[in-house]
């Protein structure tokens, strides 16, 4: 072998035309893993890895071997050679090259390629499930929707969605979809021991449960893991579905693949759940919204941990809830009337734990309002988790009195039960059911008009037409004045109490509370 060859970066064999190796040069035999002077004397097939035997008896039997480039995995040395062989009348070289980085780094994109498909498909599976679930009109529907998408696609083979029932904890088969008739009666076995079912976990944390491989879960029930092998299914996830601090029950999923939920894709199936118990919070809040009569319920709450009851201690007078607003990050903004004692009501709720803000907005004759931020939890946000307009309040330094309204095919005794859970000496002091007549637009606007005066309404209709509450506006207050003939201070004047009676009017002075509504 030239000086060249030896010093070549690649494998380098030198044969005769029977394919005995006449010279080998390093890089071949550290390519090949063995020593150059034992390879010479050699028969190719026998140097190489016994798995190449068939390719090179193939390409040593033309007379001369013919030009050809072979690219093979060998498991005696764990490695991807391309072996380019070039034969005349006076031998054969051999040019052998390791391949194994490229084919890793061809495996790692496929597979990358391939989990980006899978969550563009799980992502695509979950849109078209929220497009559904959005107009469902009961929560029965929502589960079904659930179900029927998860479990009939190619992704999973198999779906359940158990429903909490809160007078006893307990969950119950509501919806399933794929073919498992053996695992589904075995989960509706297990429910009732209580013990390591992973939907059941996944509700009593309240927090996702992945079983990438249920064979060797320990904690799970035997029977569970035998109907699951049974039916191929590898791995799972539990997710809770739940709104605000309830939850509603869990969506079970099963996949015949192996560590089958990725990061993308337990985080598409919280969003599905997560926004399933959204749906689910809002047909209660609709059904109550619509329905004909409502069942009025008055709770006394007497817990001296809850803030408003801490500051009217401190105030030693009552406090007022005028309204309550919950903001997108959970926290619920109040706005209490509290006595003339306003600065040691303002310092106890802003040394309170629950409370994240406080703020005076505006000083009556007798009483101050405040807004109150609250983070924590209260009866107030315990009651519209489980469905319930709050309607009035009000705290004394030792409990609350909360008065809310829940549609009349709703159970009371959940309701309480979710309150007295969370606080202490919680006591039903009423429980009425109110029939409710849907004002109509015609009464609604008949009864407005006759609230507002006649430079009221005037101004009001100038600036809308105007479009002075148009983003941008089109016209300036200046403007609407000049229009009028009248001042501008006049027109804000007039606008201002005519916003407030038209605010008035479409949130009904006569609630407190629009969480829920």
């Amino acid at each position: 072998m030239n000086e060249n060859l030896q010093r070549a970066p690649v494998g380098v064999l030198e044969t005769t035309l029977d394919g005995e190796i006449e010279a080998a040069n390093p890089a071949a035999a550290t390519t090949l893993d063995a020593d150059a002077g034992e390879l010479v004397g050699r028969d190719v097939s026998s140097a190489l890895p016994r798995s190449a035997n068939g390719t090179l008896r193939e390409a040593f039997a033309g007379d001369p071997p013919d030009e050809q480039s072979i690219e093979e995995y060998y498991p005696e040395i764990d490695r991807w050679l391309e072996i380019d062989l070039f034969g005349d009348d006076d031998g054969v070289l051999l040019y052998v090259r390791d391949r194994t980085r490229r084919h890793d780094r061809t495996r790692t994109i496929d597979r990358l390629e391939h989990r980006l498909e899978r969550v563009e498909a799980i992502d695509s599976l979950v849109a078209t499930v929220l497009r559904k679930i959005i107009d469902a009109s009961a929560r029965e529907e929502v589960w079904h929707t659930v179900c029927d998408r998860l479990g009939t696609t190619d992704l999973y083979e198999f779906a359940w969605i158990g429903e909490r029932d809160l007078t006893d904890d307990q969950l119950q088969i509501a919806a399933s979809a794929g073919d498992a008739p053996e695992l589904l009666d075995t989960i509706s076995d297990q429910l009732g021991t209580g013990s390591g079912v992973p939907e059941r976990l996944a509700v009593e944390t309240e927090s996702t449960r992945v079983v990438q491989t249920i064979a060797d879960e320990d904690d799970m029930p035997r029977e569970l893991r035998v109907a699951a092998f049974g039916r191929g299914l590898q791995s799972s996830i539990a997710v809770p579905l739940a709104y605000g601090e309830t939850v509603y029950g869990v969506m079970g999923v099963y996949a015949t693949r192996e560590d089958g939920f990725s990061e993308q894709e337990v985080a598409s199936l919280e969003t599905l759940g997560a926004l399933a118990g959204f749906a689910v919070n809002a047909i209660q809040q609709a059904d109550l919204l619509f329905a004909d009569t409502v069942t009025e319920l008055t709770l006394s709450v007497a817990d001296d941990t809850i803030p408003f009851v801490v500051a009217a201690e401190t105030a030693d007078d009552r406090l007022a809830l005028d309204g309550a607003v919950l903001r997108e990050d959970e926290t619920v903004m109040c706005y209490l009337r509290a006595p003339e004692a306003t600065e040691a009501v303002v310092s106890a709720l802003d040394g309170h734990t629950e409370v994240s803000s406080v703020r005076a907005v505006q000083e009556g004759e007798e009483t101050q309002l405040l807004e109150v931020g609250v983070s924590g939890a209260t009866p107030i946000t315990a009651l519209s988790d489980r469905g319930a307009t709050i309607t009035d309040a009000t705290y004394t330094p030792r409990s609350a009195e909360i008065v809310a309204d829940l549609p009349s095919d709703g159970d009371v005794r959940d309701v309480v039960t979710t309150v007295s859970d969370r606080f202490d000496e919680t006591e039903i002091l009423s429980k009425e059911t109110q029939a409710r007549e849907p004002e109509t637009m015609e009464a609604f606007r008949n009864d407005l008009a006759e609230a507002l005066t006649d430079k009221q309404r005037t101004v009001l209709r100038t600036a809308h037409l105007s479009d002075y509450f148009t983003s941008p506006r089109g016209s300036t207050s200046e403007e609407v004045a000049e229009a009028l003939d009248i001042a501008g201070p006049t027109v804000l004047y007039h606008l201002r109490n005519a916003q407030r009676k038209l605010l008035d009017a479409f949130f009904d002075e006569g609630s407190a509370s629009d969480i829920g509504d």
